[in-house]
């Protein structure tokens, strides 16, 4: 059973009345999932289990800390042995590469599976058991990458901030609209020095929030962890 398929069972398993931690999140995360952000209120979460409003303050201080809780049940199957049933190549889980696009890659796109909680994912990665346990397997990648221990936190860092970007931008994705096109047109015919430059047309820009936007920023910033490790190793 896949991670996403044991996550869906989990959710469906949550009695309407069941009130814990675990429940209450498993709860908010079903309400986001079918009624997206907006509903993501304390009293819209209460309507959702069935009990007052105060109820769920026994277990959360503030609604943060509930979103919080949401924000790491939603990770939940992004799977961490990306060894398993791997090939050879680029992100097939071999390689301190492999492992790190995989893992982020994952990331974004279990965030966006969840419509009700992917915006405060990005404003708040998560740090509970399933945000420790990604970030254990990206600490391992950045290591044997050959990164200072100092490096690993600056890299860690960056990456995160890649990331949250990037999901923020995901959740708002654009389009191939007037903007896009005009935006486009003004990168496609000039260059550095203001002169015509026709070989960079609309089909070099990639939406924003795209898919292959994040991949394309996320190979450029492995490729520059590959040369501080190598430099590291001098």
């Amino acid at each position: 059973m896949t991670g996403d398929a044991c996550l869906r069972r989990r959710l469906r398993a949550v009695p309407k009345r069941s009130l814990s931690p675990d429940a209450i999140a498993a709860a908010a995360l079903a309400l986001g999932d079918r009624d997206g952000q907006a509903a993501m209120s304390m009293r819209r979460i209460a309507a959702e289990l069935g009990c007052d409003p105060m109820a769920i303050y026994r277990h959360f201080p503030n609604r943060e800390a509930l979103l919080d809780a949401v924000a790491d049940l939603a990770l939940a199957g992004v799977v961490t042995d990306q060894s398993a049933g791997a090939g050879p190549g680029e992100g097939s889980g071999f390689g301190w590469e492999g492992r790190l696009t995989t893992l982020l890659s994952d990331v974004r796109e279990a965030a966006l599976r969840h419509p009700g909680i992917a915006g405060h994912i990005a404003s708040r990665p998560p740090l509970g058991v399933n945000g420790l346990r990604l970030h254990g397997v990206l600490d391992e990648a950045l290591v044997a990458a050959g990164l200072s221990r100092a490096d690993v936190v600056k890299a860690t860092q960056a990456l995160i901030a890649y990331l949250a970007a990037a999901l923020a931008m995901a959740v708002r994705a654009g389009e191939r609209d007037e903007r896009w096109h005009q935006v486009s047109e003004a990168l496609g015919h000039k260059t550095d020095s203001g002169a015509p430059d026709r070989e960079v047309d609309s089909a070099h820009l990639p939406i924003v929030g795209s898919a292959e936007q994040f991949a394309f920023g996320l190979r450029l910033l492995v490729n520059g962890i590959r040369v501080e490790g190598q430099r590291n190793s001098v």
